[in-house]
Formats: C-alpha cells, structure tokens, sequence
C-alpha cells in the first residue's frame, strides 16, 4: 500500500489531536443515561467544530475563512483489529451525522463479527449515536446505508429498537435492483 495523506496513521493522528469532551457535555451526556465508559472508549468520544457538506464533513480550522461549523461529537471508527479508518461527526441538536472520509459505513462497524451471545444473535442497530451511546456502545449507528445494506447481508439480523425502527431498517436496507 502506497502511504498517503489520508493512511490510517493520519486519521489516528487526526483523532488524537481533537479536544475532548467538555466536563459540561460528560456531565449532559451522563444525566441522559450515558455510561461513562461509553465516553472514555477505547477510543474516547471527542468533540469539536465541523462543517457538513452533501459527501461529509469538514473540520472547520479546514474550511474557507469566515465559515462557521457547528459543534459535533466525534467518533473514531475502526476495523476489527483497531487500525483507524474515519471518523464519523453527530450534530446532537440537528442529528447530522456524516464521514470524514466516506470509509466508514456505521459507527460501531468493527464489531460487525464479534460473538452476539443473547438468545436472539442479532446485532443491535440504533437510531441515532446517542441510543448507541446510552447502550454503552454494543452494537452500530448506520451513517452510509448503502455500504451498510453490503456488510449485513452476511452479519446476522440487526436487532432494530421497535416496530417502526424495524419498517424503517428495511426500507433503508433494501438495495435496489440493477438496471439490466
């Protein structure tokens, strides 16, 4: 693999860079049922300013001068064997939720394959981070749907949070057809 500006050492580096969370923001996090281990990872839940676009983020300090981002949490998605592959920004306020470098496909997607032990096998898939967040991180947050739909052919069946999540998971799920 040829090293370039965006090799996993880059997005780890990037991520370690990031402020992390205000004591204001654990402490609002905390009071909405949100693990403290939850926050504090591997790898920890960090924040910071960002600008959305139609394909993603941008972190503000990288955007044109005078352009205002808006306050975001940020979380590091790896693979299975920890290797940093993007990192996904969730606006709490408007729900936003975007990549960095369109790699990431649902936050939580490295333990895609990991050992589901309740009675069911299925892998949770919640609605919005702070749902992921409050079950103290098991399961995943779908940020790109189609390259979702992909991985979870072959995952087991997503655990959605009710009925309507259920609806809601299958319709968003469901691939089209090719055009022949």
């Amino acid at each position: 693999m040829t090293e370039g500006l965006f090799t996993p050492p880059y997005v780890a580096g990037t991520f370690d860079y990031l402020p992390n969370l205000t004591p204001s923001e654990v402490e609002r996090f905390h009071a909405m049922g949100v693990p403290l281990n939850a926050l504090i990872g591997p790898p920890p839940l960090k924040a910071g300013y960002v600008v959305f676009g139609q394909d993603g983020f941008e972190f503000e300090h990288h955007s044109p001068l005078g352009t205002e981002g808006t306050r975001a949490f940020l979380f590091l998605v790896t693979d299975p064997w920890g290797t940093a592959l993007d990192i996904v920004a969730w606006c709490s306020k408007t729900g936003q939720l975007a990549t960095w470098l369109g790699r990431a496909w649902a936050i939580g997607e490295d333990t895609l394959y990991d050992a589901r032990l309740s009675d069911h096998g299925a892998l949770p898939v919640w609605r919005n981070p702070l749902r992921y967040l409050q079950a103290n991180r098991e399961g995943i947050v779908i940020v790109r749907p189609h390259a979702a739909a992909l991985y979870l052919e072959d995952a087991g069946p997503p655990l959605a949070e009710d009925a309507l999540h259920g609806l809601e998971l299958e319709e968003l799920l469901t691939r089209p057809r090719p055009r022949i």
